[in-house]
């Protein structure tokens, strides 16, 4: 017992306090996203009577449109920094899956997709860069090795808890499944990160200058 104790033990990163807000954080959004996307093309199907080939370009729209905002979302981290970034996409994928219970034509769902995809490509940097801010560098391998564990948990349990809201005999389920996933996003960007107020590159330019221009005494 004392050995597993000890390997139990060992597997403690040991990071900053900042950090598992972040982490925790991050499962609270991905746990959201699984409890929606594995039922979205259920939704829009079979509640809201729009094809399967419709239903699949909305999808593929959000994955378009992520991959478009991405080139603008890394200069934007440059700009304004890291958790504002990670709060922008928040609030976009939160506005997105608000308005999906009001979905009725293809279109919505192609601009409410789209409007998560940027929201996405916003999330994924900020969220990055905030992490690489908050933890000592020699202790960066383990926090994005987190962010990996934290997400594919959120997503595991988030398509359990779907499963076990979502019927298409309740329309209303979905519309109480998207609700969900939009308090998840406001939820995380509420959380306030310690040491996090000069993570942009701006900050981290000026604190270079500073620390080269005033030398240690």
């Amino acid at each position: 017992m004392r050995s597993l104790a000890s390997y139990l033990r060992g597997l403690d990163p040991r990071l900053p306090r900042a950090v598992w807000l972040v982490q925790a954080g991050g499962v609270v959004n991905a746990l959201g996203n699984g409890v929606v996307f594995p039922f979205a093309v259920i939704y829009l199907h079979n509640v809201r009577g729009i094809s399967f080939a419709e239903a699949g370009f909305a999808l593929a729209i959000g994955g378009a449109a992520a991959l478009a905002a991405g080139v603008v979302a890394g200069p934007l981290v440059d700009r304004i920094g890291g958790r504002d970034t990670l709060v922008l996409g928040l609030l976009l994928q939160a506005v997105a899956f608000t308005l999906f219970p009001l979905i009725r034509e293809p279109w919505h769902a192609f601009a409410l997709f789209a409007l998560d995809g940027v929201g996405t490509a916003c999330f994924w940097p900020g969220q990055s860069t905030l992490l690489a801010r908050l933890t000592p560098a020699e202790d960066r391998h383990s926090a994005y090795a987190l962010q990996r564990v934290s997400m594919n948990l959120g997503i595991g349990l988030g398509g359990v808890i779907g499963g076990l809201i979502a019927t298409t005999a309740d329309p209303g389920s979905f519309t109480r499944m998207f609700l969900f996933d939009a308090f998840s996003f406001l939820a995380f960007a509420a959380v306030k990160f310690p040491g996090a107020s000069r993570d942009s590159l701006a900050a981290w330019l000026t604190d270079q200058r500073a620390a080269i221009l005033i030398p240690e005494e």
